[in-house]
């Protein structure tokens, strides 16, 4: 009899692991699906370069970080090209191309040029881009990675978090500062446990997140992202009230992508969060590291002659915010028909319920 109710406690420890699993690889795939189709390959030489410059950044990153390898020649050509002929961008922005440069397997010497001039240029962002770049074997004269981790450090407020300005920590900001700090968990404890504890104190009774005073996924996406980075599963780490990530389906659309509000239609930074926080608790859950850190090849890669007017660039006073894209309404539907790893996860949560069902109508010795 005791062996029969382990038998069956372990059946059900494995079906509720394997439904978060599944679910998650499943969320992925149909993600990667409706923004990049089914042959990434192709997306990246066919579509990524004409976002060089203007948001394909963060697809760069997604690709870098996935399993398969992928050719991204193309798109750090289009972004060779975009950087010759303008240069306007805010140092938030040019610092998520140096990122991205990385990430096509461009060289760090290439990207700190791309960055030039930019750390601390705009505020507190241009700071955590900063320290992700020099994480990266970016070098920038006059700033050290210590440094610029203390400069970080020095921006906690009273209640644990971060902020773009005020007294009160924001969500996102302070997951994005913990995302920064992660390579360095051990160097700045005490500050990331106070950032934990203020995100775990701001998680809400649903166990989303608001920024801005608004639920929605991106936030959920920046915690995601920050957890996984510092080693900690944000589905089961017993500061936060549940499974965070089972919030995310309050914002899908019938589309089978995101909305910013519960209810709106599809956004694409909703999107690209979520699927960049999907990826990170791939990493997580395959133990390698951080979304941001990136294992750099160095290929042969066109040079960027930079225009002359570079440095002349007017400096943006506006505050980059991970958290401010709007977003319009109808409802979320279900999606037509179940794919096989629903119909996996279907078919165990069943055998699950079942013997749970024999193990109570099973006679007992008193």
């Amino acid at each position: 009899m005791k062996s029969c109710k382990r038998f069956l406690i372990a059946l059900l420890a494995l079906g509720l692991l394997l439904g978060i699993f599944v679910s998650a690889a499943e969320e992925e795939g149909e993600l990667v699906s409706l923004l990049m189709g089914e042959d990434l390959q192709q997306f990246a030489e066919t579509s990524l370069p004409a976002e060089a410059g203007i948001g394909g950044e963060w697809y760069a990153l997604y690709l870098a970080q996935r399993d398969e390898e992928y050719d991204l020649s193309e798109y750090a050509a289009a972004l060779a090209a975009y950087f010759s002929t303008e240069h306007r961008l805010n140092p938030v922005e040019r610092q998520r191309c140096a990122l991205a440069w990385l990430a096509a397997g461009g060289s760090a010497e290439t990207a700190a040029e791309i960055a030039e001039d930019t750390v601390g240029a705009q505020g507190i962002m241009s700071r955590i881009y900063g320290l992700h770049l020099m994480h990266n074997g970016v070098a920038f004269p006059g700033h050290t990675v210590k440094e610029l981790a203390d400069s970080l450090v020095a921006l906690q407020l009273a209640d644990g978090g971060w902020a773009l300005s005020g007294e009160y920590a924001d969500v996102d900001v302070t997951a994005m500062v913990l995302q920064a700090l992660a390579p360095m968990k051990e160097d700045y404890a005490d500050a990331i446990e106070k950032g934990i504890a203020c995100l775990a104190s701001k998680q809400q009774p649903d166990g989303g997140f608001k920024s801005y005073g608004v639920s929605n996924p991106e936030s959920i996406a920046q915690v995601v992202i920050a957890m996984t980075a510092l080693g900690i599963d944000p589905r089961t780490d017993g500061r936060f009230s549940g499974d965070m990530t089972a919030v995310w389906a309050q914002f899908r659309t019938e589309d089978g992508g995101y909305s910013h509000t519960v209810g709106g239609n599809r956004n694409g930074n909703a999107c690209t969060q979520v699927l960049l926080a999907l990826r990170a608790l791939d990493r997580f859950d395959s133990g390698k590291g951080s979304l941001y850190l990136l294992e750099l090849s160095a290929e042969e890669l066109p040079e960027i002659s930079f225009p002359e007017d570079s440095s002349e660039e007017e400096s943006i006073l506006e505050e980059d915010s991970e958290a401010e894209n709007s977003s319009q309404p109808p409802a979320p539907t279900e999606e037509e028909g179940m794919s096989f790893p629903r119909k996996l996860v279907l078919a165990v949560a069943i055998l699950s319920a079942a013997a749970s069902l024999v193990y109570l109508l099973i006679p007992k010795k008193k």
